[in-house]
């Protein structure tokens, strides 16, 4: 059980929770196979370049050597893999859920970000997909309050569903308001 779920799961009932897509980590594919792409068309093409760079060229290549393409290589991949690592700590270390009456927001590690909305002041949520996205079911979300600026959240898996249950649940916490207003209206006359 995460943070935000131990704190509220005693007190409220949670009503929703939000997943995050592993679909998010296509960036650093992308980047893997562009400097992997980048590095093969530098190590076929080795003795061409040292020959257009340098006047005194013999033939072999004395700096773009296949050991130097091997630790380019192993650079590339590690840094691929620690961006894909934090990638998926920053992803793991996201948490929404949605109580009766509140949307509940946590993000970070050494310093973190924590919202906490009461439902009612939610207006309409925007979802947004490119293509990609709209394929692999995966987006993000804007939350439109009164008075703040719009919340992105992105990586969401189905955020249009996601977004239907907010918003049914702010028409929910919405109507158990009105009443008790309404009560307290009519009482003053």
């Amino acid at each position: 059980m995460r943070k935000l779920e131990r704190t509220y799961s005693g007190t409220e009932r949670i009503v929703a929770r939000a997943r995050f897509s592993a679909w998010a980590f296509l960036r650093e594919v992308f980047i893997a196979a562009l400097l992997g792409g980048i590095i093969a068309v530098l190590w076929v093409f080795a003795g061409d370049i040292e020959g257009a760079l340098d006047p005194n060229f013999s033939g072999e290549p004395r700096y773009l050597t296949p050991e130097v393409f091997k630790w380019t290589m192993v650079g590339a991949g590690g840094f691929v893999i620690l961006l894909a690592l934090l990638h998926a700590l920053s992803l793991y270390m996201q948490e929404i859920i949605i109580t009766e009456d509140k949307f509940l927001y946590r993000s970070g590690i050494g310093s973190t970000v924590n919202v906490m909305l009461p439902l009612g002041e939610i207006r309409y949520i925007d979802v947004r997909q490119n293509a990609v996205q709209l394929l692999l079911g995966y987006g993000k979300i804007k939350i439109i309050t009164d008075g703040e600026e719009p919340f992105v959240i992105c990586n969401l898996v189905r955020p249009e569903r996601f977004a239907r249950r907010i918003m049914k649940q702010c028409s929910v916490a919405r109507a158990s308001i009105r009443p008790r207003l309404k009560l307290a209206v009519g009482s003053k006359h």
